[in-house]
């Protein structure tokens, strides 16, 4: 069993690298201050990391969703996996978060039950996860461009830059960590299934390797299709979606990196000026976040009525 689990999780963390970390590097990779594959290496070390250290709060949130099974979290898991992998093949960033939370919703009410209040109480902090990255992205680009536009030293200004991005990804990276290992491995726990020990170990292993293989498709679709930024604006949007995600773990919401970043980048925009905003791109991916949970949930009950059907 154990081997079927790590299967269908490394589906889903495979799934989440390709598309999610590129939406975290997308704005300093395309604006040239950081290596796509730097990008890729550091975010598999830091997303392991998130994983393991402050992972677990988020675990018996998506738990409880509905009765777990082995065949309810495998039809989610798999049917999640399956339409991520279709959205990043057309550019598409989407949520694995609202991918399986709607999976799991749409397996729980043809079985009988859906915890309702958790459902809801999901739903109204995705509401306010791109709300409150453009808060926080508007605040820290006001504050902290005060002191760099103080400096003169172009050589200390690309110095500055390099170091910022750096650091910011370092921490995008564990913050994803924290806050999305949760949407791989959480349908699996308990039930006889994983203790959360083995939980965080196999959904960052997961999504480590996911991140090594990140679609730099996607990235430079993020980054080209939503805003046009300078260096500087990259970090502070990578910051603010940083802060998002990191904020959501430790109150054990799992949340959209899609969402954050996009609100993250918005932010961003205000302070530069509307114009810079490509609004047709950010609709799509909109558009994108909202079908996402009822096609995964039509995906997983075809998979769980075939599943029940051969067993």
């Amino acid at each position: 069993m154990i081997f079927v689990i790590i299967l269908a999780s490394a589906l889903v963390g495979w799934s989440l690298g390709r598309n999610n970390i590129a939406t975290l590097f997308g704005p300093s990779v395309v604006s040239g201050v950081m290596n796509y594959r730097i990008a890729t290496v550091v975010a598999g070390i830091f997303v392991l990391a998130g994983s393991i250290v402050h992972g677990s709060a988020g675990l018996s949130t998506v738990n409880s969703i509905t009765k777990v099974s082995l065949d309810i979290s495998l039809s989610a898991s798999i049917g999640t996996a399956i339409l991520i992998i279709l959205m990043t093949h057309f550019s598409i960033p989407t949520s694995i978060t609202q991918g399986i939370v709607g999976s799991l919703v749409g397996l729980g009410m043809i079985n009988g039950y859906v915890n309702w209040n958790i459902v809801l109480k999901v739903a109204i902090f995705w509401a306010m996860a791109p709300f409150g990255a453009i808060v926080i992205s508007f605040i820290s680009h006001k504050l902290l461009s005060i002191q760099f536009n103080k400096i003169r030293s172009l050589r200390k200004r690309q110095t500055i830059l390099q170091i910022m991005t750096l650091l910011f990804g370092i921490y995008a990276s564990y913050s994803l960590g924290a806050n999305n290992v949760a949407n791989v491995v959480g349908p699996f726990v308990g039930k006889g299934m994983l203790n959360t020990t083995q939980a965080l170990l196999i959904g960052g292993s997961v999504m480590a390797f996911g991140s090594l293989m990140s679609s730099k498709k996607v990235i430079y679709s993020v980054g080209k299709n939503i805003t046009s930024m300078e260096p500087f604006d990259a970090s502070i949007a990578v910051f603010a979606e940083s802060t998002t995600l990191f904020v959501y773990s430790l109150l054990g919401i799992p949340t959209s990196s899609v969402q954050s970043s996009i609100g993250s980048t918005i932010g961003v925009g205000f302070v530069k000026g509307l114009k810079t905003m490509n609004f047709k791109g950010i609709s799509r991916m909109i558009t994108g976040w909202i079908i996402t949970p009822f096609l995964t949930a039509l995906i997983s009950i075809v998979i769980y009525i075939f599943l029940k059907a051969i067993v």
